[in-house]
């Protein structure tokens, strides 16, 4: 009887049956979909997952034979002589550095500056006999400096806490007074040695304001060029 009215159905309604046939065989698709996904979900658990191996990469930075007395962070501004203004080169950490000389055992020292985060070098200069130190006021520091742009002398100052400021003074003029003692002592061996001189008018840092730095912004169109008040 049940062959019969399926006979029946088919007969008077072909359309109906396909669609039943249509959805079953829809099913089992998905069904089986399904269980494929779910093997292949539980095989990429199961399969150990392989370790990537990164070969170590040497540093060199050039600093390998020096050693580091002193580094503080701050940031590094240079005079501009034409606009009478400071324009900054960035903010990181500043080093001094000391190594040997074949010159009756005296250290030769420069100091190194990178911008924080691109590690690009915005100063690297040694020190002379000549070279220029004052201090604008417990916060800030004036210099003659190698550019590394241009490897002209120019002036450059350096804001950092009152007491980076003071290590950083001390550390640099004490090396100056030996330099200095040194060229009177052998002029002829530290006469090829001295860096060309700059012809800059001598800047007022001898400030004697106890209160923060007083570098202010010229314009505000945040150019980064800045005067010394």
């Amino acid at each position: 009887t049940t062959g019969i009215t399926e006979a029946v159905v088919l007969f008077c309604c072909p359309a109906l049956y396909r669609k039943d046939l249509l959805f079953f065989f829809s099913t089992e698709t998905a069904f089986l979909r399904n269980a494929t996904l779910i093997e292949s979900a539980a095989a990429c658990i199961s399969k150990p997952v392989e370790k990537i191996l990164l070969d170590e990469v040497e540093l060199i930075t050039g600093e390998e034979a020096e050693h580091n007395v002193l580094q503080i962070n701050c940031k590094l501004f240079v005079f501009n002589k034409l606009s009478l203004t400071w324009t900054e080169r960035g903010s990181g950490s500043l080093r001094l550095n000391d190594t040997s000389s074949n010159k009756g055992g005296m250290l030769q020292s420069r100091l190194i500056m990178r911008n924080q985060g691109s590690l690009r070098l915005i100063l690297n200069t040694r020190l002379w006999d000549q070279m220029v130190i004052k201090r604008a006021n417990r916060k800030s520091l004036c210099f003659t400096a190698t550019d590394q742009e241009d490897h002209s002398v120019q002036v450059f100052l350096i804001q950092a806490s009152s007491k980076d400021t003071g290590y950083l003074y001390a550390a640099i003029h004490h090396r100056l007074v030996a330099l200095r003692s040194f060229a009177k002592q052998e002029p002829d061996a530290n006469q090829g040695d001295t860096e060309p001189e700059t012809a800059f008018q001598p800047l007022n840092c001898d400030s004697d304001y106890e209160d923060d730095e007083k570098i202010t912004q010229m314009s505000s169109s945040g150019s980064g060029k800045q005067k010394f008040s």
